[in-house]
């Protein structure tokens, strides 16, 4: 009987042995491939968005380029009652040099309203370097879009065409090549005599973009209607412009709901006959140029997908051949152990046990509904898992509570400096897109000494608090408040049109923190000492509008206290 048994138990062993193996080497494989496409696609999708940001910051900045050669003396001074050659080819200088800069420009061409929109100055590209177009090839160009349309844009105004292939007669260089056409208006006395008009090559320009990605990266760009403007294949590039249709969706068929929802797509496409290699690929939907006239086009990456296979195949190879010989190895013990021992059950159980607790990472295998010592097993490793799980979140809990201590002031819970330097850098850079002001206030209380001199830590502690109040609910909705060091604070006020804004809030500050404030048995009123520095008149960085403000707060001291002061106004205002 207990022959039987073991030989049975023995067996059976045996087959889970070589059954596990193989289930577990088959959904290694195929997790392992799945966690590989999936890590591809979330690294090109933001590679993706990195990559369609610098576009539209690229195309944003070279619209800024052509807004400012417009105002130029230079331009303005050729289209003057007394041109002279001497002026058209001072600009032609200029746009030689702005070649020179930017790669991707391949041609830049100043157009004047009269004469049919006759070109005054072109420079281009050629085979030989920088060419300046001699007058009698100068060409009328009034029919075109980017000069009759940019004639009616204000000043400062700036047209952006549609990606074209180039077709223009006159540059060799840049024919049946994508392009992009940006032009601003020159005005002079509040009319419009002229455009500035630069040729953007987009393959010169998408080179440069690409030379950042990993090698074999492939790029797409395809206009709103799905026609390829850039292709790794050139054939498929403005296939309508040659009278052949080439979208994009035909060959990824996943982007056709693209062009309604407007949402990015990522996935990893399987090989086909014409590409023998898996390929994870991401495209999104970029919006460049002004808002009035803004143009989309779809970006899109394509990257092998890295191909662990062979390195996959042989680990399977390898758990198979070891998970048999062990099950030969426990058959053979089973038979030996039938043959020559006789052990009672309960060493069997044991053995089971033992067995099982090495199968222990397969939580699906253990019989948790049996009453013996497997059930016993599966249960206490169901609670150890419960408790491993407790544990890591509390831990996670834990790592929350640091990061938020971390940075906030203790005292006041305020942000700490680290945190508001980052927060004001993100205020920077949006008042730097929108073009507007932004007010860096430092306040150092002028009292702070005396009431922990006289009244002790503990009613400094409670002024500081009540200070942080006071500034919590006098600033407004967006602006950044932090404990810069002690009795120091700082704000960062957001959108100041003009300076008289400032002046309000820092007004409203000082006379709350003027009225008395109630540290508990004693009522104190709190004067400070305020400086103020002005993005971007000021400066650019986070570091040197604080320094400012810092060097004004102390002008503020010196001109007799509880008032403020901005570090460039020669006066400054009082508590009124």
């Amino acid at each position: 009987m207990m022959k039987s048994i073991a030989l049975k138990y023995g067996m059976w062993f045996a087959l889970f042995g070589v059954i596990a193996s193989v289930v577990t080497a088959t959904v290694s494989y195929h997790q392992s491939r799945g966690l590989l496409a999936k890590s591809a696609e979330r690294e090109l999708a933001t590679t993706t968005q990195l990559l369609s940001r610098k576009f539209t910051n690229d195309i944003a900045a070279i619209a800024k380029d052509v807004a400012f050669l417009s105002q130029i003396p230079a331009a303005k001074t050729v289209f003057s009652a007394d041109n002279s050659p001497l002026a058209a080819q001072h600009m032609a200088d200029i746009f030689k040099q702005k070649l020179r800069l930017n790669q991707s420009y391949f041609q830049l061409r100043l157009i004047g309203a009269a004469n049919y929109g006759r070109e005054v100055v072109r420079v281009e590209r050629s085979g030989a370097g920088l060419r300046e177009v001699e007058p009698s090839e100068l060409e009328e160009k009034s029919h075109y879009p980017y000069v009759f349309r940019s004639l009616r844009l204000p000043p400062n105004g700036s047209y952006i065409s549609e990606v074209d292939v180039h077709s223009e007669q006159g540059v060799k260089l840049g024919q049946h090549q994508p392009t992009l056409k940006i032009a601003a208006p020159v005005y002079v006395d509040d009319l419009a005599v002229g455009v500035v008009v630069v040729n953007l090559g987009l393959a010169s320009l998408f080179s440069q973009l690409q030379a950042d990605l990993p090698e074999g990266v492939e790029i797409y760009l395809a206009n709103q209607q799905g026609d390829y403007l850039l292709h790794p294949d050139p054939e498929k590039q403005f296939g309508f412009h040659f009278g052949h249709r080439y979208l994009i969706q035909q060959d990824f068929p996943k982007l056709a709901g693209l062009f309604d929802d407007l949402r990015p797509r990522s996935y990893v496409l399987e090989a086909s006959s014409e590409v023998g290699h898996q390929r994870a690929v991401s495209f999104i939907p970029v919006f460049y140029g002004p808002e009035q006239q803004s143009k989309m086009a779809v970006l899109g990456l394509a990257s092998p997908l890295p191909s662990l296979r062979h390195i996959i195949d042989s680990l399977a190879g390898s758990m198979i051949k070891v998970s048999l010989g062990l099950s030969l190895a426990g058959l053979l013990t089973s038979l030996l152990f039938a043959k020559f021992l006789s052990q009672p059950i309960r060493n069997m159980v044991l053995a089971v046990k033992s067995f099982s607790s090495e199968q222990a990472s397969n939580t699906h295998l253990l019989p948790r509904h049996r009453n013996d010592e497997l059930g016993l097993l599966a249960r206490s490793f169901e609670a150890m898992s419960l408790q491993i799980n407790r544990q890591i979140s509390e831990l996670k809990r834990n790592e929350a509570n640091l990061s938020y201590m971390a940075n906030h002031d203790s005292l006041t819970g305020l942000p700490t400096r680290a945190l508001f330097m980052e927060q004001l850098r993100k205020l920077i850079a949006k008042a730097a897109a929108q073009k507007t002001k932004l007010a860096v206030v430092f306040i150092d209380l002028d009292n702070f000494k005396q009431v922990n001199d006289s009244l002790g830590h503990e009613a400094g502690d409670r002024l500081l608090q009540e200070v942080s109040k006071v500034l919590h609910e006098t600033i407004r909705v967006g602006d950044l408040l932090a404990r810069f060091a002690g009795d120091e604070f700082l704000l960062a006020l957001e959108d100041i049109g003009e300076t008289q804004q400032a002046d309000e809030v820092v007004n409203a500050v000082l006379r709350r923190l003027a009225k008395e404030v109630n540290l508990g048995l004693h009522i104190q009123p709190v004067y400070a000492s305020v400086g103020i520095s002005l993005y971007p008149d000021d400066g650019v960085e986070a570091q040197e509008l604080i320094r400012k403000a810092d060097h004004a707060m102390y002008k503020a001291k010196s001109n007799g206290r509880n008032q403020f002061s901005y570090y460039q106004l020669p006066s400054s205002s009082s508590l009124a």
